[in-house]
């Protein structure tokens, strides 16, 4: 079972149990959380109410202590996302869990045309990688919308509408947009590889990211990307962040460079400037 496979436990009820118990000072035992939760009168919501505990307990952000239910979170003041989004990528949880995995193939996608939000995605999960990663978790429509729900949340996509038809764009505009102050902290201007480093290790689905290298190395060939070369969807979201006046990426001459790609042209940059917000 994954966060992909619990496809009733959608993060924000994940925030609202996780803040409703910040907020009180009550202490609840499992069953009389739920009870909260799921009202008799309320048709499911108990089943609701279990898949939201489980992915909540596996992601380390509760624990039972002497039959009662307590938040397990860091001390720290981020929003409750942020820490739902760390809690995802930590290692020991992406280590048991596919979506993490899935997400990096979803960043890797260089097309939107098979990413339609009605389909099944088994086939081209399988069809892009080895017999190392086999469907991902992604074996229906309805956790592949779910695995879209999350991606939103956690800020890797958007959804698009062409004639009449949805799809999935990878777009991790917003997930890079989010951490791009706490990478600039001492210098308004670095070199872009040492920015994708800093990047990678907050955010490890990403080009260059650990979790994404094992991604990469399983693509089938005729699939990988040059090594200097950023994949599609991180291209997008840097234009689009630089068209925002965020920030500004810049080439200077005999500097490290990485390659982007700016609708059908490759672009040079070797620096990032942070403008603010």
């Amino acid at each position: 079972m994954s966060i992909i496979s619990n496809f009733t436990a959608e993060p924000n009820r994940l925030e609202m149990v996780v803040k409703y118990l910040k907020s009180t000072k009550k202490q609840y035992t499992k069953q009389e959380l739920e009870d909260v939760f799921s009202p008799s009168n309320a048709r499911g919501s108990s089943s609701v109410f279990r898949e939201v505990y489980t992915v909540l307990e596996s992601l380390d952000l509760l624990k039972v202590d002497n039959d009662f239910i307590k938040l397990n979170l860091p001390k720290t003041k981020q929003p409750i996302s942020v820490i739902i989004r760390d809690a995802v990528f930590n290692k020991d949880f992406s280590n048991k869990d596919d979506f993490s995995l899935a997400l990096s193939w979803f960043q890797s996608q260089n097309s939107i045309k098979n990413l339609d939000w009605s389909d099944n995605l088994t086939n081209i999960v399988n069809s892009d990688l080895n017999e190392n990663y086999n469907e991902l978790d992604l074996t229906n429509n309805s956790r592949w919308q779910h695995f879209g729900y999350w991606c939103i949340y956690l800020g890797f996509a958007t959804k698009i509408y062409i004639a009449e038809k949805t799809y999935l764009c990878p777009d991790p505009t917003e997930a890079i947009n989010n951490e791009i102050k706490n990478i600039f902290t001492a210098n308004k201007e670095i070199r872009i590889k040492e920015f994708f480093l800093a990047l990678s290790n907050i955010l490890p689905v990403l080009d260059y990211g650990n979790i994404r290298i094992k991604i990469n190395e399983s693509i089938r060939e005729g699939l990988q990307l040059p090594e200097d070369t950023l994949s599609k969807s991180t291209s997008l979201a840097l234009l689009r962040l630089e068209s925002r006046n965020i920030i500004k990426l810049t080439h200077k001459a005999d500097a490290d460079s990485l390659v982007i790609t700016d609708g059908n042209k490759n672009k040079t940059i070797s620096h990032i400037s942070y403008l603010g917000q």
